[in-house]
């Protein structure tokens, strides 16, 4: 996406929420809670993959 690109669509979702503000505030939460889940997917995969590698490790420990 092109600088002049970011620029309109920045400058229509401002019109937007100007002019449909409750409409804005529930799209925002759902991007919001589509990151977390995202962010929560990714945290879940890395420990996965530390206990995958260092499954010898932890089991010569135990």
């Amino acid at each position: 996406m092109t600088a002049l690109e970011k620029e309109t669509l920045k400058k229509s979702l401002l019109q937007l929420a100007h002019e449909e503000p409750d409409f804005v505030r529930e799209l925002l939460l759902e991007v919001k809670e589509d990151l977390k889940k995202a962010r929560r997917k990714r945290l879940e995969e890395i420990v996965e993959e530390d206990f995958r590698e260092y499954d010898e490790v932890f089991k010569a420990l135990a």
